[in-house]
């Protein structure tokens, strides 16, 4: 009866995750099972609040969710979040990524490359062209790099979001 939308697929292919318009909006996991997908199931509590959360991202080794969440607590708007998961395969409390990623506006539409260390998101807080534009930071040395805006002709003057790209 809400919106639906597909978040993205787990590295391996076994998991599909899905955008739900319920509860604010929350990200649910569906799992192959032979040629079936088995019906979605509501990540933890850990993601999903009372709040948006509206795009994710994992980590090659399927061990970290790179989210976007206007929850209380951020830097404004909706922001990025990391969660990595526990000994027992569950989600730990997630950890905003904080100012040099996250503005007082909008991040959305969050892409982690499978390198583990390159993100793509779309923001309207950096140095845009209008709108969201796309951008990427690099996670060196414990650090984040300042977010670089990728340019003309993959960012408009249009809202520029929900990029990805393959591993090659």
């Amino acid at each position: 009866d809400l919106h639906d939308a597909t978040v993205g697929f787990s590295p391996d292919g076994q998991s599909l995750y899905i955008y739900r318009g319920n509860n604010g909006g929350d990200i649910y996991q569906c799992k192959l099972d032979g040629d079936k997908w088995t019906k979605p199931v509501r990540l933890s509590n850990n993601i999903n609040t009372k709040y948006h959360e509206t795009s994710a991202s994992f980590s090659y080794d399927n061990k970290k969710i790179y989210f976007v969440s206007d929850k209380t607590g951020g830097y404004g708007g909706s922001d990025i979040y990391v969660s990595e998961k526990d000994e027992h395969g569950e989600w730990k409390s997630p950890i905003n990524l904080g100012p040099v990623i996250n503005t007082p506006y909008d991040e959305e539409g969050v892409f982690m490359h499978p390198d583990g260390k390159t993100l793509y998101f779309s923001s309207k807080g950096h140095n845009t062209m209008g709108g969201y534009d796309i951008f990427k930071s690099v996670y060196e040395n414990g650090k984040w790099s300042t977010p670089e805006n990728i340019g003309y002709p993959i960012n408009t003057p249009d809202d520029d979001v929900f990029f990805s790209m393959s591993a090659s």
